[in-house]
């Protein structure tokens, strides 16, 4: 991005606007935001002040940038060949079935992808979806992080990223069983890497770029590596995040291990915070599958503050879920809404996110739209740390997302935010502003050639199927492994 040309004074106005006042997100009808530069300066009724640009926005909602804390930003190639299939012996986990290795030497069938395509192609659909910030984890290299670094610049996004750690690896054997092989040793070198990468990049691009401590997984990182990790993000000032019990076998091996819940072993080694960022956290104490009711895990969660990025269209997908999102809410634990996998769509998030809310918690009065509009706005800020996203409000960052709201979609409108969560489509979104900068007017990508992404995002997936029985520990057809829904006529 060409952050080199003078910015001016933008008035929107006419909409319904979703402002931020005491300590709320508010409706505010024939509403007004002006900002200057990458902050907003006014927020309400009228301006009467000078402007340079006026975008009307009569029929539209107006809302703050959404903030998904934890994404994998590429075209997930993986992902999209398996919806409806899997193997059972990975308990229902998605990416178990593709991001191991070929073998202790080799590499995933999904390596096969072109980075740079892919990942632009993930950066320009989180922008289609109303994205302003985005918590990057994993695509691009633990050893060369520039790539990622290159393309979250181009984008024009709020990126949170840093090379990740591990200290082991998963691969898949000659018969294709799972199997970690342990190097404690690297994961030290990989998180002495990614702390001179934060120290190194943090705040550049206007303050866009923002670094933390990535740990991929916690069932695949020593409690020493952990405990360095978090060393190193209180030190660096930055925040902390891991996959954490998305997987079952997570926790009842950590319970065999240590004779604690990973709640509790956390709480334990000094773990948990304000600054940690939980990716999932499905299967605590309390949860049906667990079959463990004797920690006080949601309890613990929330006296530190810590915070949890949900994620319930990738659960779904594999046929479970969080069990009680305001169960979480309720004890005060910080949640916010992750897109993790394709398509980045955080309306649907939110609108599944809501709808599973209420089935499991045989309660129709839960999963509420304003909680999960909340966790996707205003609790990734929190997550982050942060006070100056996911709202509209005086002294906030520009991150701004304008909506047509008077469609044969959207109909009539009592509540705008329960028409949003329930109704909305990434459609209907026409511009998105971040930090000031217009990233999508009238429906139009500014910063890519959307043709030209697709066709990389195509390519790279091209690459992967074209690849994969040479590539896949089975070396049998991408066929035979993931039969599509219906035969070639």
């Amino acid at each position: 991005m060409n952050d080199s040309q003078p910015r001016k004074k933008t008035k929107i106005s006419g909409g319904t606007v979703i402002a931020f006042k005491d300590g709320s997100h508010r409706v505010l009808e024939n509403g007004v935001v002006v900002f200057e530069d990458n902050r907003i300066v006014h927020v309400g009724k009228k301006y009467d002040g000078d402007t340079d640009v006026s975008i009307a926005a009569t029929g539209k909602l107006v809302i703050p940038g959404f903030v998904s804390t934890h994404a994998h930003v590429n075209a997930n190639e993986g992902s999209r060949l398996i919806a409806d299939l899997g193997r059972r012996d990975v308990m229902r986990s998605g990416f178990l079935n593709y991001t191991p290795n070929n073998g202790i030497d080799g590499r995933p069938f999904v390596a096969a992808a072109s980075a740079k395509d892919s990942i632009r192609f993930g950066f320009a659909q989180l922008i289609r979806n109303g994205i302003t910030t985005v918590l990057s984890f994993g695509a691009g290299s633990r050893d060369d992080p520039k790539l990622m670094t290159e393309l979250a610049d181009e984008s024009g996004l709020r990126v949170y990223y840093a090379p990740q750690c591990t200290g082991a690896e998963n691969y898949f054997d000659g018969q294709g069983r799972l199997q970690p092989i342990w190097n404690e040793a690297a994961g030290f070198e990989q998180l002495e890497r990614a702390a001179r990468f934060v120290e190194d990049n943090h705040g550049k691009f206007d303050g866009r770029l923002q670094g933390l401590i990535l740990v991929r997984n916690f069932i695949l990182a020593t409690v020493p590596l952990m405990r360095r990790a978090k060393a190193y993000a209180d030190r660096l000032g930055v925040q902390f995040s891991t996959h954490f019990c998305e997987q079952l076998f997570e926790f009842h091996e950590t319970v065999r291990k240590h004779g604690i819940t990973p709640v509790d072993l956390m709480e334990a080694e000094g773990l948990l915070g304000p600054n940690v960022l939980l990716a999932h956290c499905v299967y605590i104490a309390g949860h049906s599958a667990t079959t463990w009711e004797y920690s006080s895990d949601l309890e613990k969660l929330g006296r530190t503050r810590t915070a949890v990025s949900h994620a319930p269209v990738a659960y779904m997908r594999r046929g479970y879920n969080l069990e009680g999102f305001e169960r979480y809410v309720d004890h005060g634990v910080t949640m916010s809404i992750g897109t993790d996998t394709m398509p980045h769509d955080i309306m649907a998030e939110m609108r599944l996110g809501a709808l599973v809310a209420k089935l499991i918690g045989k309660n129709h009065e839960v999963g509420t739209s304003a909680s999960f509009f909340d966790a996707a706005t205003l609790g990734g800020a929190k997550a982050f740390g942060r006070d100056d996203i996911g709202r509209l409000a005086v002294g906030a960052k520009a991150d701004i997302v304008i909506m047509d709201f008077d469609n044969m979609q959207i109909g009539p409108v009592y509540d705008p935010i329960r028409s949003l969560v329930h109704l909305g489509t990434p459609d209907l979104i026409e511009t998105v502003i971040c930090d000031g900068k217009t990233l999508m007017s009238e429906g139009v990508l500014t910063a890519y050639d959307e043709r030209a992404v697709i066709e990389g995002g195509k390519r790279s997936f091209g690459q992967v199927v074209d690849q994969f029985q040479q590539r896949h520990w089975s070396h049998q057809p991408i066929e035979q492994c993931f039969p599509k829904s219906y035969q070639a006529w």
